[in-house]
């Protein structure tokens, strides 16, 4: 049989390329790019035990990475408090419900908007609610509140509100007593806390606490009353991912499936059960496509140093 030596020559020449540089079909899978995302045990956001429903931001993690089959995902359960520091242990690392908002610090970057929030309000408790000085509109002035009086604030460690919340906390910090939970069980910590009258007020989204209450936590004991600064105001989320080239590359790719993330149905359906406000179907998935629309395509930087 005949055969050809200068082919018989480029054959061994490609194994022996293949055999020293290792490159494989099965190295490709081995050097698959990965995302390490976190999750805190911080329902309805994320619901780690106890419940066979999955959180708001367990099923928004789930529908991107089935959108991203280039990339290997695999997640860690992390409190909130630790997330500062650990950024960069994995790049990159990515977080999928932060608020749309400047980083407070140069560790990592967002995405273009992912979800809409209505504005946090305060939980309190039935008890200091009757001493509030209510508007006739049902909402309160947190800066009234806090510049008048001397107020305990639950508040879960490494947690950002908004804006205008975060400049209010900041401008009357000296009335502002803080009793930080760290840890595991976050919001249920706080919220238990709150019930137990071991500090005054708990700022926090209206969706959370009727999520305890649907779940037969805290019946009657907690009303949500809606902050008059913010009244109106909705609360953008992304993504956030490792300030490193692998970090930015991982936000490339999730920026670019957004718009079709954003209008399909699992996403959709994901919103409806957890963020949209019963009764006020119509008003929220106007002002959501107007909002989210604008903003695709838009992403924070980090600080400058």
């Amino acid at each position: 049989m005949f055969r050809n030596p200068i082919g018989i020559s480029i054959l061994a020449f490609f194994s022996a390329f293949y055999t020293l540089t290792g490159y494989t079909a099965e190295s490709e899978n081995i050097e698959q790019k990965t995302i390490t995302w976190v999750k805190n045990d911080a329902p309805p956001f994320y619901i780690a035990k106890g419940n066979c429903q999955n959180g708001f931001g367990d099923q928004i993690q789930t529908i991107i990475e089935r959108n991203l089959p280039e990339y290997h995902h695999r997640t860690f359960l992390v409190p909130l408090s630790r997330l500062e520091h650990t950024w960069a242990e994995y790049s990159p690392l990515c977080f999928a419900t932060m608020i749309y908002e400047t980083p407070i610090n140069d560790q990592y970057i967002l995405s273009s908007p992912n979800a809409m929030y209505m504005p946090h309000g305060i939980i309190t408790t039935n008890k200091f609610a009757e001493n509030l000085p209510i508007n006739a509109d049902g909402t309160v002035s947190l800066e009234d509140l806090i510049s008048e009086h001397k107020v305990s604030l639950g508040h879960i460690a490494g947690r950002t509100y908004s804006t205008k919340i975060d400049k209010l906390l900041t401008k009357y910090n000296d009335n502002v007593v803080l009793n930080t939970r760290s840890g595991s069980t976050e919001t249920e910590g706080v919220l238990t806390m709150l019930s137990e009258g071991r500090f005054d007020i708990l700022i926090e989204y209206e969706f959370v606490l009727n999520h305890y209450v649907d779940e037969g936590d805290y019946p009657n004991q907690l009303r949500f009353i809606p902050i008059k600064e913010t009244r109106g105001d909705y609360i953008l989320g992304a993504i956030g991912c490792t300030n490193s080239a692998e970090g930015k590359m991982a936000i490339k790719s999730i920026n670019t499936i957004l718009d079709h993330v954003l209008h399909s149905r699992g996403y959709r359906r994901a919103v409806a059960d957890w963020l949209v406000p019963v009764g006020d179907e119509v008003h929220y998935w106007t002002a959501f496509d107007k909002v989210l629309e604008e903003s695709l395509g838009k992403e924070y930087q980090p600080k400058s140093k």
